[in-house]
């Protein structure tokens, strides 16, 4: 049991890894690299039939597409003033603004780990998109190690930072107007949220904040898209990652 879940905790680790680089604030090469190398691995064993196609789909739109390319995409999708908004911190997702409640919390969860913020290499804030990412997974590769603290620290930042904004952040992002690449990344993402939940045992969260205040057109969109059949997954799926 211990080998499958250091193997699932691999597979966890580029996945956390693929997304903190597709929603990096400073996009540049070294992103776009991350990027291409983790979805080519990802797609060899992906975690069920809609996100395999998602990841075969971003292979081939990654041959096609420069960095520059995606970078104007992504640009065009997190921050143009001119297109819809899709926010990228916990605490919008929550209260609708940045640096709020789960700011904190975030700053919390980092001093009861072994690691700290570097403000000269990253200038958002802890409950960036990013950061939560990569917080992940570090403490994934940390669990990894042995070290006990981690496993249990960051199944509570998943379930009380990113599980509540991870469904709508896909959806926003999936929806976008600009979304071609990131249209299937953002597949990828919410059958990941729902192998986490299942892998972590937590359950998926009510409706945020967020969508009440943004209104009853997303929460009536919610409603009529049926759930998603959770899948169970074959640990040995993810040996080779």
């Amino acid at each position: 049991m211990e080998m499958d879940r250091t193997s699932i905790n691999k597979a966890r680790s580029v996945y956390y890894g693929m997304f903190a680089s597709l929603f990096a604030f400073n996009f540049n090469e070294s992103h776009h690299d991350s990027i291409i190398a983790a979805v080519n691995v990802l797609a060899e064993h992906p975690m069920d039939e809609e996100s395999g196609m998602a990841l075969k789909a971003m292979i081939q739109q990654l041959e096609a597409l420069t960095f520059e390319g995606l970078k104007n995409e992504g640009n065009q999708i997190f921050f143009s003033p001119t297109t819809s908004h899709v926010p990228m911190t916990a605490s919008f997702y929550d209260e609708k603004r940045d640096d709020g409640k789960k700011r904190v919390a975030m700053m919390n969860y980092v001093l009861n780990s072994n690691y700290r913020r570097n403000t000269d290499i990253f200038k958002e804030n802890e409950d960036h998109i990013e950061f939560i990412a990569l917080f992940l997974k570090t403490l994934i590769e940390e669990e990894i190690k042995g070290q006990e603290y981690a496993q249990c620290l960051a199944r509570e930042v998943f379930e009380q930072i990113l599980n509540p904004m991870i469904d709508t952040l896909s959806e926003k992002v999936f929806n976008h107007e600009n979304s071609l690449f990131y249209k299937n990344a953002a597949i990828v993402l919410r059958s990941f949220a729902e192998f986490e939940r299942l892998f972590l045992n937590v359950s998926r969260p009510a409706v945020s904040a967020y969508d009440e205040i943004a209104g009853p057109d997303i929460k009536a969109r919610k409603v009529k898209k049926p759930p998603r059949q959770l899948v169970e997954r074959n640990v040995e799926e993810f040996v080779s990652i």
